[in-house]
Parts: structure tokens; C-alpha cells; sequence
């Protein structure tokens, strides 16, 4: 990883739970407070990509995995309130080798935007934390 710890560096320095999970991700611990004063934590993934010889940002927040207990309907209407990120299905293989669908709010972020203007990217690490705890709470009940 060649940007994400630079640019996590003030949060690292302030004690945020932001762990190394793997060569390729990390994960933070993200500490959300709403106007009644309600805390919660949401778990936000980092990692980073190329495509097309272009350098991002992955960031994202796992929901839930994909079944007929979610209701799609509330998912898209959800959707509609995220300006810098997207509600999504990614397949991904579980630990006991069972192929399934989780539902994620993610961003695809530029580096270079990112390395311009730290608030901004910040921005984004909360909207996909902010928009994954709402849907959690509004719709799921639950909070990971």
C-alpha cells in the first residue's frame, strides 16, 4: 500500500482503531456521532486499485449478504441518498468455500484527488460509513 497509510496518518496518530488487515487492506474501525448524541461504530474497508494505469481508492462497508430478508425496493430508495458513493452486490467466497453476494456501500476514489485535498477524501470514508450504519439501522436492525 503506497497511499493509504500517508493519508491516514492524523487518524492513525489519534488513536483511531485502523488495523492492517492483509497486504492489500485496511480496515477502520469508523466512530460515527449523530445529532442526538448517539455513537455508533462502522467498520470501513480501504485498499487500493489501478485501472486503466489510474491509481483509486477502494473504500467500502460490508451490510449484509445478499437474501430474501432484504428488500430491495428499500435498498434503491436508499441509494438515492449517496452523492459520493453507490449501494452494490460484490460476490465473495465465505471461509467455508460458500459463494455469496454482499450488499456494500463503496466509493471508488482517485489518489491523486485524494492526495490534493485530505477533507475530501475523508468526506467519502464517511459518507460510505454514514450511509452503511443508516441502512444497518433503518432496514437490517443490526449494527456490525
Amino acid at each position: 500500500m503506497k497511499y493509504i497509510p500517508t493519508l491516514l496518518a492524523d487518524d492513525f496518530a489519534k488513536g483511531y482503531n485502523i488495523k492492517l488487515l492483509n497486504a492489500d487492506t485496511y480496515c477502520w474501525d469508523y466512530p460515527l456521532v449523530y445529532n442526538d448524541g448517539a455513537k455508533r461504530m462502522q467498520f470501513v474497508y480501504l485498499g487500493e486499485i489501478t485501472e486503466r494505469g489510474k491509481e483509486y481508492l477502494y473504500i467500502r462497508s460490508h451490510l449484509a449478504d445478499f437474501s430474501d430478508k432484504l428488500n430491495a425496493m428499500q435498498l434503491l430508495r436508499e441509494a438515492e441518498l449517496c452523492s459520493l458513493s453507490s449501494i452494490c452486490l460484490k460476490p465473495y467466497t465465505l471461509s467455508d468455500g460458500t459463494k455469496v453476494e454482499g450488499v456494500y456501500v463503496q466509493s471508488i476514489f482517485p489518489v491523486e484527488l485524494a492526495l490534493q485535498n485530505k477533507e475530501a477524501f475523508l468526506n467519502v470514508v464517511h459518507e460510505v460509513a454514514n450511509r452503511a450504519d443508516a441502512v444497518e439501522k433503518k432496514y437490517l436492525g443490526i449494527d456490525k
